[in-house]
């Protein structure tokens, strides 16, 4: 086993090491702070996260298969451009055919443990939506990736969960402009309860309903962010 180079995940296994740096490099590029096209240096990376090569090289190789990534040979890895229009409704087709199904799958194994999650997850995007800061947009974001994680988690389904993981980064990313905050925070926090009281009744059929119509609404929103216009 690699070690470490004494930073934040010095104490992880190997496996979870991996992890940990795949998930602070996704914050990264979601956060823009790797912009798109970007090349991505093994060393840097490494030194960046006080970790070994090892590890960032694999989480590297995973997001390459999840097309945040790209590499090329001779060139190596860089961040892969945002997504164009058509990509970006074929994205939207896949993520509501998939969650749709996770939040059926969800309601046959709710738990107090995963509706408090859910329930501290929406009340921090509700803390978070009266602040207009790109900070506070962040810690929206962030909320949401753990509000439907949560649900993908109690589907219990790997394959299912992990595709989703791939896909939410990928509408993130687009939504994450440097200087821009997407406007249609109050929406969410609606469409979210309508999940969350339906997922807590355990009605596959409502929960399959209202997460299509979540994410039907955010398409719309996002096309219109697309096009100039307010999303709200």
């Amino acid at each position: 086993m690699d070690a470490t180079m004494g930073g934040p995940f010095s104490r992880e296994n190997r496996i979870g090491l991996s992890a940990r740096v795949q998930a602070a490099l996704s914050e990264l590029i979601v956060a823009g702070i790797l912009a798109p096209d970007q090349p991505l240096r093994i060393d840097a990376l490494s030194t960046r996260l006080g970790v070994s090569a090892t590890p960032v090289r694999e989480a590297l190789v995973r997001m390459e298969a999840s097309g945040i990534v790209t590499r090329e040979t001779n060139k190596g890895f860089r961040v892969a451009p945002r997504l164009d229009p058509h990509d970006l409704d074929d994205l939207f087709e896949a993520r509501i055919t998939l969650e749709a199904r996770l939040a059926q799958l969800a309601c046959q194994h709710v738990s107090s443990a995963m509706l408090e999650g859910m329930e501290e997850a929406l009340e921090a995007q509700r803390s978070l939506s009266q602040d207009g800061s790109l900070e506070a947009f962040a810690g929206f974001l962030e909320a949401d990736r753990r509000f439907h994680g949560l649900i993908a988690e109690a589907a219990s389904n790997r394959f299912l969960s992990t595709a989703l993981e791939s896909l939410g980064s990928h509408v993130q990313r687009y939504r994450s402009f440097d200087e821009h905050v997407v406007t249609d925070r109050q929406e969410t926090l609606v469409e979210h309860r309508a999940i969350l009281d339906a997922v807590a009744a355990a009605n596959p059929r409502a929960a399959e309903l209202a997460m299509t119509m979540h994410l039907s609404n955010l398409r719309g929103r996002v096309q219109l962010e697309r096009q100039g216009r307010p999303a709200s």
